[in-house]
């Protein structure tokens, strides 16, 4: 704080000199309405309170934030002391009261909190030395301090009466724009009841269009043309106010330096002698004007500039939303792209313009860039050779020993047909080959020709029929043909059931040679050859990778859950015995180098040429 506190403007408060003057200052306290008018009185009276006072000062400012400056000074016309000074200058400092006692002179001083908020001090200088009176009078200044906390809670009340005031006449005035649909009728309206309420006899709206501000409405108005000269002037009026992005009020004021030739000549030439023009701006960008037109009787005083401001806030928004929902959707796309391009191309902004650089570095070393186009395609892992166990004759089960999943070796018995009926039978055809063998031999005792070459065809029928049976005998055990996986079949549950000739019992795949199955989708099968190397990962192991070998693409598609696949055929390059067949997983084909940004895009860019190539 300053040590020589300036002097403050006194109103005609006279100190305390007499019971006249006291009477006198007490009726300028109970008259006040503020703490500016009422501070003098209430030093005085302070002073006058306490014993040997010789000088005093009362300093306030905004709450906590300041800066604090004296608003009283007494007696009046003198300034404060330096130890007067620095005393008040450690209490604001150190916010609490604070008792200097020292010769000649001592000063007792302390805060003014309301609501724990600082609002400023009261500081007085006197001739006591005695600490317990000068305890006794710093406890009076406090109790006095009250009376000036009242006050400054009836200020702070009569603010937030004027601001609530002034909220719900903006609310009031914006209401009418509400109540319309269209932009223009909401314009029109907003401006007819702003020239109404606010007392004026012309209220006018305009936006800016190309760089120049065109007027859209005019209060009590409803048609009016682009070319007339009240909407030429108002119209440069406006563009006068938004090129200096100032409120420009006419009749201006003295230390005011803005340049209001435009506002002038509207005045002279449309007799509208106070002029208050508000510019406004929806985001970043001017977007228009309100001018209000008052007669030279009616000029705009602070309070109503201040409400203008307010309403314009307010009401610029709602129709400048109503004026943007009702372009079309060509202006839409317009306005959006001039947006983001002022954003990128203007000041600020310069995360956007760093990622959308770091985005154009990218794509040109992308697009530059080349890498190995794999081509990705769902896989079955199948096995080289799978060798299908059928039932040799119609006949039922006996046994079953294994089943599918089970590894079995070459030669292993997995089920038995019963054999009964086989023997029966073979049992039969050895007892007629018995009696056909031994009419044979009578027929040759006998030199009878004809029935020796009837009974010898007999016996060879027996032998054949003796022959297909021994074989047939020898196909009741199902075996493995090699050492390998049984791939599917289970007679476990089927004991005794009858099965049919050529009916498949089991199907047995080898475990060290394996084939994969690709299901190529038919946006890639042309990128896709014989003899192209690549790489499988299953779902069961993904993370081990196969080396496979492209053997084979079939010309036949397959169409499955919406989409058509290609199968193409390729030998797995090494195996392992965790391998199993059945398993599924991804491959992945090297189709050879290309652009990186052509891998990455081309699936999209065939759809939309295909797509375009539909529609157009």
């Amino acid at each position: 704080m300053n040590p020589h506190l300036p002097t403050p403007v006194q109103d005609a408060v006279p100190d305390v000199e007499s019971p006249v003057a006291e009477d006198t200052l007490w009726q300028t306290w109970s008259a006040a309405d503020s703490v500016d008018a009422a501070g003098q009185a209430w030093l005085a009276l302070q002073c006058a309170m306490i014993e040997g006072a010789t000088r005093g000062v009362l300093v306030l400012g905004p709450p906590d934030s300041g800066p604090y400056v004296p608003v009283s000074v007494w007696p009046r016309g003198q300034t404060a002391t330096p130890l007067l000074a620095e005393v008040a200058g450690n209490a604001l400092a150190q916010r609490r009261p604070i008792v200097l006692r020292q010769r000649p002179h001592s000063v007792i001083a302390a805060p003014v909190l309301v609501d724990g908020h600082l609002h400023g001090l009261v500081a007085i200088e006197c001739t006591t030395q005695q600490e317990g009176r000068l305890q006794g009078q710093l406890q009076h200044l406090r109790w006095g301090c009250g009376g000036l906390e009242s006050l400054l809670r009836k200020d702070q009340s009569q603010e937030e009466q004027k601001t609530r005031e002034r909220l719900m006449a903006t609310l009031d005035m914006v209401a009418s724009a509400l109540a319309e649909d269209g932009f223009q009728a909401a314009a029109q309206a907003l401006a007819t009841d702003l020239a109404i309420r606010l007392d004026c006899d012309r209220v006018s709206i305009g936006f800016v269009r190309e760089q120049n501000t065109r007027v859209v409405a005019v209060s009590h108005s409803a048609e009016f043309g682009e070319r007339m000269n009240l909407i030429r002037a108002i119209g440069t009026a406006m563009d006068e106010a938004l090129d200096q992005k100032s409120i420009i009020v006419l009749p201006a004021r003295d230390d005011e330096t803005l340049v209001t030739r435009d506002h002038a000549a509207l005045a002279r030439e449309f007799g509208s002698d106070s002029v208050l023009t508000v510019p406004f701006a929806v985001g970043e960008l001017a977007t228009g004007a309100f001018s209000f037109e008052r007669p030279g009787a009616r000029p705009f005083d602070p309070a109503t500039v201040e409400l203008c401001q307010a309403v314009v806030a307010l009401g610029s928004r709602i129709i400048e939303a109503k004026r943007l929902n009702e372009r079309l959707l060509v202006a839409r796309i317009k306005d959006a792209a001039q947006t983001e391009l002022r954003k990128f191309l203007g000041p600020r902004h310069f995360g956007r313009k760093l990622a959308a650089s770091v985005a154009m570095l990218l794509a040109v070393f992308f697009s530059f860039a080349t890498g190995e186009h794999r081509v990705a395609a769902n896989a079955t892992l199948e096995g080289a050779v799978r060798r299908v166990l059928v039932a040799p004759f119609d006949g039922y089960v006996a046994s079953a020993t294994h089943r599918a999943g089970d590894v079995v070796a070459a030669g292993t018995e997995l089920a038995t047909l019963d054999d009964r009926d086989l023997r029966l039978e073979y049992y039969k055809w050895t007892s007629q080959r018995a009696q056909y063998a031994k009419q044979y031999q009578e027929a040759v005792a006998q030199h009878d020709r004809a029935q020796s070459n009837i009974t010898l065809s007999q016996v060879q029928q027996a032998d054949a029929q003796m022959n297909l049976l021994a074989e047939q005998l020898s196909r009741t055990q199902i075996t493995a043909p090699f050492a390998g996986i049984v791939v599917s079949g289970d007679l476990h549950q089927s004991l005794g059931s009858a099965v049919r000739r050529g009916q498949t019992l089991f199907e047995v795949a080898p475990l060290n040679a394996y084939r994969v199955i690709l299901e190529v989708d038919e946006s890639d099968i042309t990128a896709i050859r014989a003899d192209q190397a690549g790489s499988l990962a299953l779902t069961s192991m993904p993370g081990e990778v196969f080396p496979l070998t492209v053997t084979q693409v079939t010309p036949v598609a397959v169409a499955r859950e919406g989409r058509s696949f290609f199968r193409v055929e390729a030998l797995l390059g090494r195996g392992s015995e965790r391998l199993r067949p059945g398993m599924d997983g991804v491959a992945k084909v090297e189709a050879g180098r290309a652009r990186l940004i052509w891998i990455w895009t081309h699936k999209f860019v065939d759809w939309l040429r295909l797509t375009l190539w539909t529609w157009l």
